[in-house]
């Protein structure tokens, strides 16, 4: 049995939500080019999106983007109002990889990548990198790094209660660099000239979480902290430190996007995007 060949280095991917569909894009086309890295690193929608990617599955994350981002068993106001989840865990954590649309369990232990999904500690407010050994078993380190605060519970794994990742670390691409990996490839979900703002649900977030004040902070400085990121990114690709795939303009596109039309122009923008890098990301990787 012939087992994937992974390039000794690492992938970050960002979240965003719905515009995740960019993400599944361009790893779509990566894995059509049988391009795998050892180490992967994701954030919220991006974990989602490296579950079908180390899985090999092309076009599940499309798929699931575009047929059922307005399907009311997916997400919506019935599955937030009677779950606390907006998102319906039920379905997409088993309906759809175990019944409608099957996930290659198998696939993705023989890929054998470490696989790193980001979530955000409630009570220290920071992020931890949970490892998914087996995708079956450690499906809540997924949901725990989608879960966003306010339209998702909090996701109890162990002794510890997570939220989202990109509270905490929207793009761990620190965390790639401080594991030791000397390349590092980063997929993000914004175009060059997006900086994030400050948060106007800040108000909201002090009375929900009021008994956890570690993660009030970290939602108050969390667009400070993406910026600052965004510097340091500019600072390491202008040196050849890192490889960056972002969308080339401005994408109108919500993080709780339900038009199949829109989703399928930004998959379609991602794959394309790759595409348009692939000559210059092979002389990044020496491959």
């Amino acid at each position: 049995m012939e087992f994937t060949k992974l390039f000794d280095g690492a992938l970050v991917l960002e979240g965003g939500g719905m515009r995740g569909a960019y993400t599944a894009g361009v790893l779509d086309y990566f894995i059509d080019n049988d391009l795998y890295f050892k180490n992967c690193y994701a954030v919220s929608a991006g974990a989602c999106n490296c579950c079908n990617y180390l899985s090999k599955q092309k076009g599940r994350s499309y798929t699931i983007y575009v047929k059922y981002a307005h399907d009311k068993r997916y997400a919506g106001l019935s599955s937030y109002i009677t779950t606390g989840n907006y998102f319906n865990k039920e379905f997409t954590m088993d309906e759809l990889p175990n019944k409608i649309l099957p996930y290659d369990y198998i696939e993705y232990q023989r890929t054998n990548a470490n696989f790193y999904a980001v979530a955000t500690n409630i009570k220290t407010g920071k992020p931890e990198y949970l490892k998914v050994e087996n995708m079956k078993q450690d499906i809540d380190h997924i949901w725990a790094s989608s879960s966003l605060p306010i339209i998702a519970r909090s996701v109890k794994i162990g002794e510890n209660e997570y939220l989202d990742g990109g509270v905490s670390d929207s793009i761990p691409v620190m965390k790639a660099i401080e594991d030791g990996n000397e390349k590092v490839v980063v997929i993000l979900t914004r175009d060059i000239n997006y900086r994030k703002k400050a948060t106007k649900l800040l108000p909201m977030i002090k009375v929900l979480y009021r008994g956890y004040p570690n993660i009030i902070k970290a939602v108050a400085k969390r667009h400070v902290n993406y910026n600052r990121t965004l510097k340091l990114l500019k600072q390491k690709e202008a040196r050849g430190e890192v490889f960056v795939i972002r969308p080339k303009k401005e994408i109108n596109v919500g993080k709780l996007e339900t038009d199949s039309e829109k989703l399928k122009k930004l998959y379609e923008a991602g794959y394309v995007d790759a595409e348009h890098y692939y000559k210059a990301l092979k002389a990044y990787l020496c491959i």
